[in-house]
């Protein structure tokens, strides 16, 4: 990074880092071209490998940097980075520098007394049957060639499981993820007051933002723990600590509705979007706006509370140009319900009954409803939804 080769190219840099990077991490997800584009040349989630070559003309150039460099800085380097054409992962490789292993002399070994071997000889109707099976034989190999040659492209071509690709731009991104958890506050706001010399402890303990709900706590660890078994690296930030650059950082993950100020700047420029009315939360549908809402009313008994709602996005921010994710529950019944859907495999592949073909690659964002029995969800379903 530090040579002339590299110091100037800010974008060969980025590259270069970012391909060794998940290569040395050992990063499941593979490096594709599509992955370089969302993750290192900010391309939106429409880009079509087949319209747009940038990525290619991009590796080429950074294929033909490295060679420049081991030519010059890099020339007495024992360990090289390569990137073979036509594919994005890199290898490393110590190159032959003329220097032979001395060959060992194996011991001459005395011959062992022949024995005599007795070999069956085929009578002629035998070498009549064996002659017409040897086709039939190349015929049957070739077949099973062919068969297997068709299963291993089957496995290779199969569509990744939905969860997979529902956290793919997640973790192909080389930045931590920010998980931002409502709290009790409402707003950003800093928790200590520097001008404030009287806090105390308790004092500090008491503050709003510093209380979170304990399903929102819940959900959060759903989040943590699939990013922890993908070894990702993330963060946890109240929605009142974090600001805009953290989300400009990185890719997010959005937990909760109405206590997280986050969620609502987001999902207000969406088509499924968070109402208030006195003592009433509701999700409105703008493009059909006499379509009922699915609402929760907070002044009724909580023993009578049947259903919650969520509103579940992936989404690429227009604003921080990052990748989003969102569990945002009416309440917290539906937060929770929410984070299970987008975490458990089972759950999350309830989304192919709904998605267009090639959904992977487009934003979305679901209405998900769940039942809600004394005080405890239930599974999600999907009531509505919206891709692009």
């Amino acid at each position: 990074m530090e040579s002339r080769e590299f110091r100037q190219s800010r974008g060969l840099s980025k590259l270069l880092r970012y391909i060794c990077g998940k290569a040395l991490v050992g990063d499941p997800e593979p490096i594709t071209e599509y992955t370089i584009a969302m993750d290192v040349l900010g391309k939106s989630q429409g880009f079509k490998e087949n319209k747009d070559a940038s990525v290619r003309v991009e590796v080429h150039r950074l294929r033909k940097r490295l060679a420049e460099y081991y030519q010059n800085d890099g020339a007495s380097h024992r360990v090289r980075i390569v990137i073979p054409t036509g594919h994005y992962t890199p290898e490393f490789v110590i190159p032959d520098d003329g220097e032979t292993e001395p060959e060992i002399e194996e011991p001459e070994l005395l011959p062992a007394p022949a024995e005599p071997v007795w070999e069956p000889q085929p009578t002629p109707a035998a070498s009549r049957i064996a002659g017409r099976w040897k086709p039939a034989a190349r015929l049957s190999a070739g077949l099973c060639a062919i068969l297997a040659l068709a299963l291993l492209v089957g496995a290779i071509a199969r569509p990744a499981e939905p969860l997979a690709a529902l956290w793919r731009p997640i973790l192909a991104s080389p930045s931590p993820v920010l998980l931002c958890i409502g709290d009790m506050a409402g707003g950003t706001q800093s928790a200590i007051d520097p001008s404030d010399a009287s806090m105390t402890v308790r004092d500090f303990h008491s503050l709003k933002n510093q209380s979170v709900l304990i399903n929102d706590a819940i959900t959060m660890t759903h989040f943590a723990g699939l990013l922890e078994s993908r070894r990702k690296t993330y963060r946890v930030v109240s929605q009142s600590e974090a600001t805009f650059a953290d989300l400009q950082n990185g890719p997010a993950v959005l937990i909760g509705l109405a206590n997280n100020d986050w969620t609502e700047r987001l999902v207000g420029k969406l088509r499924f979007r968070m109402q208030h009315t006195p003592g009433k939360i509701s999700i409105r549908d703008r493009d059909h706006p006499d379509r009922p809402d699915w609402s929760v009313d907070y002044s009724a008994p909580l023993l009578q509370m049947t259903k919650d709602y969520a509103l579940v996005m992936r989404v690429l921010d227009p604003k921080t140009e990052q990748t989003v994710i969102s569990a945002a529950g009416i309440t917290v019944f539906g937060t929770l319900a929410a984070g299970n859907f987008l975490t458990k495999a089972e759950e999350f592949r309830k989304i192919e009954a709904v998605a267009p073909k090639g959904w992977r690659k487009k934003n979305f964002e679901l209405v998900l409803s769940t039942d809600v029995i004394r005080g405890k969800s239930g599974h999600a379903s999907i009531v509505a939804w919206h891709f692009w």
